[in-house]
């Protein structure tokens, strides 16, 4: 049975029985990308750098919760993450489930959040690496799989085999959310939700 296949079958399956649970599972078999998701997989640049931006970078916003219990506080998130990500190995299976038995909220929910944020995590500490060593001369690229979103596609288009300096794809990025992505996130970090792509500098 091919990936779309069983994609379908999954999906089928959820749809007659509406528990976020197997919602989070259904997620787990879809969305599995072994690169974004597993310490395991980080390259040195990420780790090196990804509690640092969760202590001085930290821009996320913590999932919504159910009106009738107390939100989730912009500390409470930052300390979440960097308890989570300060030991490794890490990720994201794991982070979904301590998510979801540290707050208010369901695993399914859990899981859709601990996705998103830790894919801007890792983009934002790889951003930071970069950032600590001389950038020019450097050439990068928008890395990641083959691309889904508009947005990610037309930035893909625009960068040339050998690469763009690397202030030349921030811009790209801002151009790509502004034509593109009709709700943008708020973050400087990611062009549109549940993005999987990256600066990545060519070699």
């Amino acid at each position: 049975m091919s990936m779309n296949s069983l994609g379908y079958h999954i999906l089928a399956h959820l749809e007659r029985h509406d528990d976020v649970d197997q919602k989070a599972e259904y997620g787990r078999h879809i969305n599995k990308q072994p690169e974004f998701s597993r310490s395991q997989n980080m390259p040195d640049l990420v780790l090196e750098n990804i509690v640092d931006v969760v202590q001085y970078e930290f821009a996320l916003e913590p999932p919504a919760t159910p009106e009738d219990v107390q939100p989730i506080t912009h500390d409470e998130y930052r300390d979440f993450w960097r308890g989570e990500l300060s030991s490794e190995p890490w990720d994201i299976y794991s982070i979904a489930d301590e998510m979801a038995d540290r707050f208010p909220i369901n695993r399914g929910w859990a899981f859709k959040n601990a996705r998103q944020h830790l894919n801007q995590l890792i983009l934002q500490a790889r951003m930071r690496g970069y950032r600590q060593d001389r950038l020019a001369g450097r050439r990068f690229r928008w890395g990641g799989p083959d691309p889904e979103h508009p947005a990610c596609e037309w930035i893909m288009e625009q960068v040339p085999e050998e690469g763009l300096p690397y202030h030349e794809i921030v811009d790209l990025m801002g151009e790509a959310k502004s034509r593109f992505v009709e709700d943008p996130p708020s973050s400087n970090h990611v062009v549109h939700d549940w993005c999987r792509h990256e600066i990545r500098e060519v070699r």
